[in-house]
């Protein structure tokens, strides 16, 4: 099967006015050697030099200009349309990922059977950890995440993002951080659901292979430094806005029932809100 296709892998990223973080993003990607791949680059119609910039680095990347901001999921979809890979690996501008970090994820393929998708571990710039998998969201946990003012109120933050592994280990869901996939999988499972402009979207392509049986895991000896919501020059409010927006979306899709319509929406807006008057730094 891998006969078919013109690369191994295939680095799908998506941008929006990314620089400067991504001509570092893009500087570590040269670094990698033990692994032919093809880097996609989508640019939704970004003010600054993004495309120019990709075009220096690698003149034989795939470089593809949308007119206007379509949003993340619908911007990695076409992305993974133009791309020839076996495997599609998602990955943010902002992220400077370790150069021998390919090989530890398609081992995993060796090893495991029915993978959905994998990801490795993040850091921040100061070599921390950063929790970037998850549990699926439900009404218990989601007053917890990451993102809630009321995870700092009471202290409980443990209900919705998961810890650091030692080895590759099985997890609900994982952030597009960093995210492999079978090219052949994504595609047979849909892509990413286009109606999440942005966030939501990696957890709702986890769930949506979980249901049919297939695992996502954790792979601790890939990874990289992620500056965390710097991939963008988006502000902080759409940001925070479009995450309260896709996890609204989330609970319609997958709970419609009348809290998700009457409660949650005021739920948010209060978080929201809260976050504007009382913001914190996320993350940690």
């Amino acid at each position: 099967m891998a006969d078919l296709y013109h690369h191994q892998v295939s680095i799908v990223i998506v941008t929006y006015n990314s620089l400067p973080e991504l001509e570092k993003c893009l500087a570590y990607l040269k670094k990698i050697s033990d692994i032919l791949y093809q880097l996609v680059l989508v640019d939704n119609n970004s003010r600054d030099d993004s495309v120019k910039v990709a075009g220096e680095y690698f003149p034989q990347a795939t470089i593809i200009e949308n007119k206007k901001n379509i949003g993340f999921a619908s911007a990695c979809n076409i992305g993974a349309q133009k791309s020839d890979g076996e495997y599609l690996l998602f990955c943010n501008p902002d992220l400077r990922l370790d150069k021998d970090s390919l090989s530890p994820l398609l081992e995993v393929y060796k090893e495991k059977k029915q993978i959905g998708v994998l990801s490795g571990r993040m850091r921040f710039p100061d070599g921390s950890f950063q929790p970037t998998c998850r549990n699926f969201p439900t009404v218990k946990n989601i007053l917890f995440s990451r993102g809630s003012v009321w995870s700092r109120l009471e202290k409980k933050n443990n209900l919705y993002t998961l810890p650091d592994y030692e080895k590759v280990t099985e997890v609900p869901a994982v952030a597009g951080t960093l995210m492999m996939i079978k090219r052949d999988l994504f595609f047979e499972i849909g892509g990413f659901d286009e109606r999440f402009f942005m966030y939501l979207e990696d957890t709702d392509l986890c769930l949506r292979l979980h249901r049919k049986g297939y695992k996502n895991y954790f792979v601790p000896d890939a990874g990289g430094v992620h500056l965390w919501g710097k991939g963008s020059q988006a502000g902080k409010i759409r940001r925070n806005w479009y995450h309260h927006y896709s996890l609204w979306k989330y609970f319609i899709k997958y709970f419609p029932r009348p809290f998700t319509f009457f409660i949650l929406p005021i739920m948010l807006m209060v978080n929201f809100v809260l976050k504007l008057l009382f913001p914190f730094k996320e993350g940690k």
